[in-house]
């Protein structure tokens, strides 16, 4: 099952996990000063987002991307996150708190991805069902929208 939580979204306002069921969720986990594999990750889930809502089924969708780095990733660098990449904000969450509780959270996911010195991450994404069920966990050498999208469509029945 999908950890409960209680984080801030990039416009400030808490968002709680039980407020996401009964939607298909695309999880992912970032931070925004990443070089490397988060910028590639985001834009493949933009380009995601982007078929689903193409296809009508944004509103059964929900993307949520966790940060890796809440002391710097506030809910302000979280929305220009979001605009640097186009990220349609009415579907998307991307969500901060304090330390303890993101890395609760992250951890629950089974991504153990941060040092005191540096901030290291694999690259999972995990779908989680209508009913909050974790039912994919893929990593970016799979994250191919169409087959993503793919996923998505067997979730949704």
């Amino acid at each position: 099952m999908m950890p409960a939580f209680e984080l801030v979204d990039q416009a400030g306002a808490l968002v709680k996990s039980e407020q996401l069921r009964g939607r298909v969720l695309v999880v992912s986990f970032v931070f925004t000063t990443c070089a490397e594999a988060c910028p590639l990750i985001t834009a493949q889930l933009a380009r995601t987002q982007s078929r689903l809502r193409a296809e009508k089924l944004d509103g059964l969708v929900r993307f949520v991307s966790i940060t890796l780095d809440p002391a710097t990733d506030r809910p302000e660098t979280l929305r220009r996150y979001a605009d640097a990449y186009g990220l349609d904000l009415a579907s998307w969450h991307l969500l901060t708190g304090a330390s303890d509780d993101v890395g609760r959270v992250v951890g629950a996911f089974g991504l153990h991805a941060t040092t005191r010195e540096r901030i290291v991450h694999g690259s999972l994404i995990v779908l989680v069902d209508a009913k909050g069920r974790i039912a994919e966990r893929r990593t970016d050498l799979e994250l191919d929208p169409e087959r993503l999208v793919g996923s998505v469509r067997k979730l949704l029945g």
